[in-house]
């Protein structure tokens, strides 16, 4: 609603003269890339001293406006496409209203979702996006990304995400990595195969659940030989699901009554050892948290195939995390963004290669090799490459073929079926 982000950013700059520039920044950047900034101020506000709001946010959006003026011949899709409505909550307050903690108590009803997904996707929570996971190179035990929400009345919010710690000066618990990304999306297809389980309390809270047996997702994973110490070091990332956390930094938002929220992917994971067929079998018992489970029972899910799991590059499972959504609601349209905005989109850990042209190309041309061998749920393939911009390379990126049958969001939260 761009009224509406004018009117939020003059009421914190308090500068009613910048409204010409801002409107100006609006429709050439996109809301997105405007809202982005302006998070970056109110961050900016809240950790140091910044005595001119309205230049500092003017200067940033500067910056942009020239970027983006310099890529305007091969970028000529306005950033404001990039939304996929049909995956996104209503409003802002819907979205965070699963931030806020429901207590689990009482006696539980079992049940399964009444239209549950297909057996052969993964269904992917759109929340959960490329700024959730770091790569294996990281070795921050956590940090700080800008991660950004939208949803279907048009507005977009960049919320600080601290990754790895479950409140601001916290213990530092660990990042969760492209590995951890892998293992959830098999797990996801296994809760999808069980018949999409969930559990609900009487407070009106649900949780997901299923029951993983570690070789099953070794093979989910697509390993061909795995031994005790792999299916060991298995079991452990899948605990990391549990332990290592989220901390939403809300209060830019002005919600009532939340100003962050902390939370892990999974909400628990029980062990149970014995043995099948003369070998030892490992069992876990897991539940996804609340915001998850709340996310995949109301559809707010991009449906990806199994094969998501299969991807061996890190960076090109993030870099499909970050464009599957976007190319799906452009519908055959191209999508482009220079590499260096990409490092920045998918928050890549700091690293050499990052300041020198060629090296970008070099590096991300290695990771879009394999995703050239990928395709979307309904079968597109998709059709990624690296073109020179003005200034810099370029991702350009689009599905091939028609699309068939793609699982979508349903008119509205299926209905509670009772588990048989």
């Amino acid at each position: 609603m761009t009224s509406y982000l004018i009117d939020e950013i003059i009421g914190v700059t308090k500068d009613p003269k910048s409204k010409p520039f801002l409107e100006k920044a609006l429709r050439e950047l996109g809301e997105p890339a405007v809202a982005e900034e302006f998070g970056e101020l109110k961050y900016q506000m809240k950790t140091r001293q910044i005595h001119n709001p309205a230049r500092y946010l003017t200067t940033l959006l500067k910056k942009q406006l020239d970027k983006n003026r310099g890529n305007k011949e091969k970028q000529n899709l306005p950033a404001r496409q990039e939304k996929i409505k049909t995956y996104f909550e209503d409003t802002q307050m819907t979205l965070f209203a699963n931030f806020q903690t429901v207590k689990k108590e009482g006696e539980v009803v079992q049940g399964v979702m009444a239209v549950p997904y297909g057996k052969e996707i993964i269904p992917w929570a759109t929340f959960i996006s490329s700024s959730f996971f770091t790569l294996s190179t990281n070795k921050a035990k956590s940090d700080r990304v800008l991660a950004t929400f939208r949803t279907l009345d048009g507005d977009v919010s960049i919320v600080p995400l601290l990754r790895g710690r479950i409140k601001p000066g916290d213990d530092e618990r660990g990042i969760l990595t492209v590995e951890h990304a892998k293992i959830l999306a098999a797990i996801e297809n296994m809760w999808v195969k069980q018949g999409s389980r969930k559990n609900t309390y009487p407070s009106g809270a649900v949780t997901c659940y299923c029951y993983v047996s570690i070789r099953e997702l070794a093979k989910a994973l697509n390993w061909k030989i795995f031994g005790g110490k792999a299916l060991t070091w298995l079991t452990s990332k899948v605990y990391d699901l549990k332990t290592k956390p989220y901390y939403l930094d809300l209060t830019g938002l002005n919600l009532k009554n939340i100003t962050g929220y902390g939370f892990s992917l999974l909400d628990s994971v029980e062990l149970a050892e014995g043995k099948k067929h003369g070998q030892p079998e490992t069992i876990l018992s897991v539940k996804f948290s609340t915001p998850l489970s709340v996310q995949l029972l109301d559809r707010h899910a991009v449906s990806r195939p199994i094969e998501i799991a299969h991807i061996h590059s890190e960076l090109a499972f993030l870099i499909r995390l970050f464009i599957e959504p976007i190319l799906i609601g452009l519908n055959g349209g191209e999508y482009n963004k220079t590499l260096t905005d990409l490092i920045k989109e998918l928050s890549l850990p700091a690293a050499g290669w990052h300041g020198y042209k060629n090296k970008r190309k070099q590096i991300f041309g290695k990771a879009l090799k394999e995703l050239n061998t990928q395709k979307t749920v309904d079968g597109r393939p998709m059709i990624v490459s690296i073109e020179k911009g003005l200034y810099d390379w370029m991702l350009t990126a689009k599905l091939g073929g028609k699309e068939k049958c793609l699982e979508l969001q349903t008119a509205g939260p299926a209905k509670e079926k009772a588990a048989g």
